[in-house]
């Protein structure tokens, strides 16, 4: 089975741990030299999402491999194996559980490291995965939603640098951040162009907070009024829905990705999370304090 990109990035990261966002960056170009590679954000979306990689939204100045945890699904009798992994240290987990009568599948993804499903097992099986260090999780996603963070502008701290002349403002209507030219200051939710990580500041008269990228379109979408058709919910398939133009905080994208255990899909403009209990999509949508709407 041929490997893909996010998981050469996926098995370097568990062999050195941790990285600075430059050199994860570095590592990216390596490993997509000679290919038309994605967004630095995509791949480490990608990582986050699955539980694979940990770094602070707000300054990224580094990403942290996650410790391997086997995560209980909201499907019934479904595991996903996430965070350090190597090929050998999957083979080896493989082996235990094959021969404990659980069944170990490897499932490629096309924007995603390879999905690790173990299903079928047995005490003997659980026995042996916890001999190995790794943590099982139970009913993980039901208790992340019981505890998202739904913050407000007060909930980041004050910025007193002065906005540059080249920035980018975002705009309610596209949901895209598209240069302030000529550059006015007023009111939104401004990018800042930097030589690492782009920062994102939300002007609000006088007041100015540093806010996460993800937070910040929320914070001022809710702000001017925008709560409906942004977020939804599809009772009939257990799908909950994102406008493709947003972001999703890092912790509410994990929350709903390992419901099922699989990446979101891209479906009619909206990013899709599957297999997402009623309860946590609705706890979801109220965490980015959006109009819970069923279709």
């Amino acid at each position: 089975m041929e490997i893909n990109v996010f998981d050469h990035l996926l098995y370097y990261l568990s062999h050195v741990g941790e990285l600075s966002w430059e050199k994860f960056k570095d590592a990216i170009g390596n490993l997509t030299e000679g290919q038309r590679p994605l967004k630095n954000s995509t791949y480490l979306s990608a990582l986050t999402r699955m539980g694979h990689l940990d770094y602070d939204p707000l300054k990224l100045d580094r990403v942290v491999m996650a410790p391997s945890v086997l995560v209980e699904t909201a499907v019934k009798d479904r595991f996903v194996l996430v965070g350090s992994r190597t090929p050998d240290f999957l083979k080896y987990i493989k082996g235990r559980v094959l021969e404990t009568g659980g069944k170990f599948q490897q499932i490629p993804e096309r924007f995603s490291p390879t999905t690790v499903v173990l299903n079928e097992l047995t005490e003997a099986s659980f026995a042996t995965i916890e001999s190995t260090g790794i943590h099982v999780s139970r009913a993980f996603s039901a208790k992340l939603s019981s505890l998202l963070p739904s913050p407000n502008r007060a909930s980041f701290l004050i910025d007193e640098s002065q906005l540059p002349d080249s920035i980018n403002k975002f705009n309610l209507l596209t949901l895209e951040f598209e240069p302030d030219n000529p550059p006015r200051h007023n009111d939104g939710l401004y990018e800042i162009p930097q030589f690492g990580r782009d920062v994102y500041v939300l002007k609000s008269g006088n007041d100015r907070r540093r806010v996460p990228r993800d937070w910040g379109q929320w914070l001022l979408l809710n702000s001017r009024g925008r709560t409906v058709g942004l977020t939804s919910y599809e009772r009939t398939t257990q799908s909950w829905h994102v406008n493709r133009k947003l972001h999703v905080p890092l912790t509410l994208d994990r929350c709903a990705t390992l419901c099922s255990g699989f990446p979101p899909k891209l479906r009619n403009n909206m990013i899709c999370f599957a297999d997402v209990p009623v309860g946590i999509a609705y706890r979801l949508t109220k965490a980015l304090r959006q109009n819970w709407e069923v279709v």
